[in-house]
C-alpha cells in the first residue's frame, strides 16, 4: 500500500467560507435578503457578490424554500452523536423512506449527507412507487381528456365508471387473495405432515395409521359441502356490495351475469348462470288467485 494512501489529509476548500461578525456565510445572508423580498441583482450589489453566485443562489432559495436552514438545524440536532433519541430517529427515518437503519446512517456520515438528503438529491425506494402513482395518475388524465374531448360525456359518468371498475377490481383482487391463502395453508398443513412422517422414520418410529376408505370419503364430502358454503357466502357477499350501490337485487344478479359477458368471459358467465339458476333463481312475478264462484255461507 502506498505511504500516501495511509498518511492522507483531509482535502480542504479551494476557497474558505467568508463569514460576517455574526458567523453567518455570504450564502446565508443571501438567504435572508430574499426572505426579505429583495431581488437578486440589488443584493449582488448590496453585498458586493457576482451576479452569478448570488443567481445561484436564489435558485437553491427558491428550490429548498425559505425555511431550509432552519430546518437544517433543527434535524441536525436530532442527529448528534451526543442526541439521547439518536437511534431512534435514525429508525424512524429509515422506516418511512423504506430502507434500512444502516443505509441511513452510511448517509449521515457523508460529509453533505444530510443536506443532501433535506434537498431532495437522493433518490429513495419509497419514491419508486409515489413517482409510478404520479405517472398512472397523468396517463389516467390523459385518457379521461381524450375521450371527453373525443366522444363527449359529463364528469359523473366518468366517476360512476371508474367507482364501479375499482369495486368489481377490488371484490376480485379480495377473491384471489382468499383463495391464495387457503392453498398457502394447505401446502403448509401438507408440508408439515411430510416432515412430521419424515422425523418419525428417521427415528424408527412406527408410523401413524392413515385415514381409512370411509374417513376419506367422509372428509371429501365435507370439505365439498365447505367450499360450496363458501362459494355461496361469496356470491350473496358481492349481490349486497352491488345492492349498497343503489340497484336492486335482481339486477345485482343480472349485473354480475353481464359483467363477465363485457370481459370476454363468457364460459364463466355460463357457469355462473346455472350456479344462478341452482342458488338464486328468479321468481316469478307473483299473481292473485281468481275469485271464487262459490260464495261463502255465513253462520247464523
Amino acid at each position: 500500500m502506498r505511504l500516501s494512501g495511509i498518511f492522507r489529509s483531509k482535502k480542504s476548500r479551494r476557497y474558505p467560507i467568508k463569514r460576517d461578525q455574526q458567523g453567518r456565510s455570504l450564502r446565508a445572508r443571501c438567504f435572508e435578503r430574499f426572505e426579505q423580498g429583495q431581488r437578486p441583482a440589488a443584493v449582488a450589489m448590496e453585498l458586493n457578490m457576482k451576479e452569478t453566485t448570488v443567481f445561484r443562489y436564489f435558485t437553491d432559495w427558491k428550490r429548498l424554500g425559505p425555511n431550509f436552514d432552519k430546518q437544517y438545524s433543527f434535524v441536525k440536532q436530532l442527529f448528534k452523536k451526543t442526541a439521547p433519541d439518536r437511534d431512534k430517529s435514525i429508525e424512524s427515518y429509515a422506516r418511512v423512506l423504506g430502507i434500512e437503519k444502516e443505509q441511513f446512517e452510511a448517509i449521515l456520515e457523508k460529509p453533505q449527507g444530510l443536506k443532501q438528503f433535506l434537498a431532495g438529491r437522493l433518490y429513495f425506494p419509497i419514491m419508486v412507487d409515489a413517482d409510478h402513482k404520479r405517472h398512472m395518475s397523468l396517463q389516467l388524465g390523459i385518457l379521461i381528456a381524450e375521450h371527453l374531448i373525443n366522444k363527449g360525456g359529463e364528469f359523473q359518468d366518468v366517476y360512476l365508471a371508474l367507482r364501479t371498475l375499482l369495486q368489481k377490481n377490488k371484490r376480485f383482487r379480495q377473491n384471489e387473495e382468499d383463495a391464495i391463502e387457503a392453498d398457502n395453508q394447505f401446502m403448509a398443513l401438507i408440508h408439515r405432515i411430510l416432515e412430521l412422517d419424515l422425523e418419525n422414520e428417521r427415528k424408527g418410529a412406527v408410523k401413524r395409521d392413515r385415514l381409512t376408505e370411509d374417513e376419506i370419503d367422509q372428509l371429501l364430502k365435507s370439505e365439498q359441502e365447505s367450499f360450496i358454503k363458501r362459494m355461496e357466502v361469496s356470491y350473496w357477499k358481492n349481490i349486497a356490495t352491488l345492492m349498497m350501490e343503489g340497484i336492486s337485487r335482481e339486477q345485482a344478479r343480472e349485473k354480475m351475469y353481464r359483467d363477465l359477458l363485457d370481459n370476454g368471459n363468457v364460459e364463466g358467465a355460463k357457469a355462473l348462470r346455472a350456479y344462478q339458476d341452482i342458488t338464486d333463481p328468479l321468481k316469478p312475478r307473483r299473481q292473485e288467485p281468481p275469485p271464487s264462484s262459490v260464495q261463502p255461507t255465513l253462520p247464523k
